[in-house]
């Protein structure tokens, strides 16, 4: 371990961190009170990642520590980010569980490189973490979501107008850090991950601001910000692993179809981020330099990485529709109070 790598350790950390608290001005999650629980939250879902590698269930290089931490944070956020209406022990208690239950396996998967099934001997290609925080984060939030109340009645937890985004830029530009910093080295890799972290939402968010035209004839805030918030999904797993070019296409994708998400999901900063990322990490099969399926014309790659984004869906949603399940069993603390 030497300097340079504890920096780039610590700027990934403060970058994740800063992305976790900058979703929250995006999902105007602003009051003292909302902002007492986003802390208790992130830090249920940092202190179990901790636990877990300090018990060594999660065995990492020590400079990861640090990173898979924050990311356990923001994936305790974003897990909970649907349940503005709940209270602070309810939170807490789908934070832990989920955490344990799926950020856990889902970032030992991309982390430990152990997954092979289908022999690329490459594991998963994700240079940020964004299946397991990203990913299987909206998941399990939007699983929750549907669960606890009919989807024609869950309300949209992002306010429109141009206030989102000024947070949603400099979410943007927090996230160049946090791909920078889980390079952990100062490398030639390190001018490729920039300008494609660059790339990638500039282009998602024109991409999205088109599809917005097209659809309603308008150009509105909202639409930008979805464009540009699923584009920093997107570049958070493929920035090191594509060129300039092949970095606006997967932009291209991951903002067209964001923007043509349901205006009840679009509006949802979580599911956003999810669809950004799953985008990403599926047409880095394809797409990857010297690996994708384009390069080598080896399918290997596609179907490990389709596999891998199915399993931190479909896994995140089942648990966030249980927890939701569970939580319509939780009696509140006025049913516990005698009747007079």
């Amino acid at each position: 371990m030497d300097g340079v790598s504890l920096g780039f350790s610590a700027l990934a950390i403060v970058s994740i961190l800063a992305v976790t608290v900058l979703l929250a001005f995006v999902e105007k999650r602003v009051a003292p009170g909302d902002w007492a629980r986003t802390v208790l939250v992130a830090g249920t879902g940092g202190a179990i990642v901790i636990a877990a590698c300090s018990i060594e269930l999660v065995v990492l290089p020590l400079l990861l520590v640090g990173p898979l931490a924050a990311l356990g944070a923001l994936f305790a956020t974003l897990a909970t980010s649907l349940m503005e209406t709940e209270s602070v022990p309810k939170r807490l208690v789908v934070a832990a569980a989920a955490t344990a239950l799926v950020f856990l396996p889902v970032a030992s998967t991309v982390f430990a490189t152990l997954f092979d099934p289908f022999g690329n001997r490459l594991g998963v290609i994700d240079l940020g973490g964004a299946l397991p925080s990203l990913v299987a984060g909206g998941a399990v939030a939007v699983g929750t979501a549907l669960v606890r109340q009919p989807p024609n009645t869950v309300r949209s937890s992002q306010a429109g107008g141009w206030s989102t985004v000024v947070p949603s830029v400099l979410v943007w530009f927090a996230g160049v850090g946090w791909a920078v910093g889980l390079e952990l080295a100062a490398d030639d890799m390190v001018p490729i991950i920039v300008v494609s972290a660059l790339v990638i939402p500039v282009v998602a968010a024109a991409a999205a601001s088109v599809v917005e035209r097209l659809r309603f004839r308008r150009t509105t805030a909202s639409g930008f910000v979805t464009g540009l918030l699923a584009g920093v999904a997107a570049a958070v797993p493929a920035c090191a692993f594509v060129t300039p070019s092949l970095a606006a296409a997967i932009g291209v994708v991951a903002g067209a179809v964001g923007a043509l998400l349901p205006d009840r999901l679009r509006a949802w900063p979580a599911t956003t981020l999810a669809v950004g990322a799953a985008i990403s990490v599926v047409l880095l099969g394809v797409f990857g330099t010297n690996i994708g399926y384009i390069y080598t014309g080896q399918p290997e790659l596609v179907l490990g990485q389709v596999f891998i984004t199915l399993v931190a869906i479909t896994g995140g949603g089942l648990v966030g529709a249980g927890l939701g399940w569970l939580l319509h069993r939780w009696p509140s603390r006025e049913l516990l109070l005698p009747r007079r």
